[in-house]
């Protein structure tokens, strides 16, 4: 699996959002000037990888510009347009182009960013992953369940419980069988 970070204000990023980008030529002016870059990188990095082997994108389903930046409905089009171009799943994040007071007063509780999951997945008619403050097994089930995105990625809250995996199996009564598992990481578990 190869994942593209085309988000929180890096190269790709740079690109897509208004707020930075002020060019005239092919690559800017419009939201397919600005989309276009990464949808040549996207097209590269298809035409070396395999096609049975996944390429996921993620992106900043809001730059945090507020208005004039890149907003949720760019990330839908975009969504659209990678899939279209053999991206299997877009994972989809936010901000850090710029702190608006909007994103900056944003609340950030469990699964803050699960909602630009749900749009881009259902609008754009492409698999995403959620992620933002996902923190047990339950809550990601729920997602998963309701629709709202197709996988789950944790990140802070693997760095805080590494056992995270083993945990939400427990939560979710998963028949998991640790007797297979190598005895060397049997204490762990």
């Amino acid at each position: 699996m190869i994942e593209i970070h085309g988000a929180h204000g890096y190269l790709i990023a740079s690109f897509l959002t208004p707020l930075v980008n002020n060019r005239q030529d092919e690559y800017g002016k419009d939201r397919a000037g600005r989309m276009r870059f990464a949808l040549e990188v996207v097209a590269e990095i298809r035409a070396n990888w395999p096609v049975n082997k996944p390429l996921f994108f993620r992106v900043s389903s809001e730059d945090g510009g507020g208005e004039g930046g890149w907003g949720l409905e760019d990330s839908v089009v975009l969504g659209l347009e990678l899939h279209q171009a053999g991206v299997d799943v877009v994972d989809c994040s936010s901000g850090v182009v710029r702190l608006s007071a909007t994103l900056a007063n944003q609340a950030r509780g469990p699964g803050y960013q699960v909602p630009f999951a749900d749009r881009i997945k259902h609008g754009g008619g492409v698999p995403t992953m959620a992620v933002g403050l996902i923190l047990d097994g339950v809550q990601a089930e729920a997602i998963l369940r309701e629709g709202r995105a197709d996988l789950i990625a944790i990140g802070r809250q693997a760095m805080f419980d590494p056992f995270w995996a083993h945990h939400a199996a427990q939560q979710l009564e998963a028949d998991v069988h640790f007797e297979r598992w190598d005895p060397s990481a049997g204490w762990w578990l």
